[in-house]
């Protein structure tokens, strides 16, 4: 399983990137927000964290610091959020902080492994999928969470639409 996060989470990083470095947007249609910076995972320190860089590469900083697998990093509509996963609670649940890393909240906390935060174009909301294979979406304070699927099948990797 660990092998697997990790080479979900270096592909995640490389399909990132190529976008990114090709086209000067995110990834997933996502424009790079407002702040002109570039968030992502890295293994750099022997644990994935996340990292934010301005786009010409200065002021690479780590934003999560933790022991824990921090990954799947998704800024917020007007650049003030990041939206990422961790297993600091044994499995993974989403979180959220500010950009600079300070007011971490665990959003999901709930006893199966979520991931794949992606934030509505409002702001408003968090899509998300968990290790069932199941869409949820919730307020962008972890509440209200609604499964949107439900059949067994496998789901994954939430994307909104840019618009209305």
């Amino acid at each position: 399983m660990k092998t697997a996060s990790v080479a979900m989470a270096f592909l995640f990083v490389v399909c990132l990137a190529v976008p990114l470095a090709g086209c000067g947007g995110g990834g997933d249609g996502e424009p790079i927000p407002a702040t002109g910076k570039i968030a992502f995972t890295s293994w750099r320190d022997g644990n994935f964290e996340i990292y934010v860089v301005n786009t010409d590469g200065s002021a690479l900083t780590n934003l999560s610091s933790n022991p824990a697998q921090d990954d799947s990093a998704a800024w917020s509509p007007d650049g003030s959020k990041i939206a990422f996963s961790s297993n600091r609670t044994g499995h993974l649940d989403i979180y959220l902080m500010s950009v600079d890393g300070t007011g971490l909240t665990n959003l999901t906390n709930t006893p199966i492994d979520e991931d794949t935060p992606a934030w509505s174009p409002d702001g408003s909301k968090i899509a998300f999928s968990d290790q069932e294979g199941e869409i949820y979406v919730m307020n962008a304070d972890g509440s209200s969470q609604t499964r949107l699927t439900d059949n067994p099948a496998w789901d994954g990797n939430p994307a909104w639409s840019p618009g209305p």
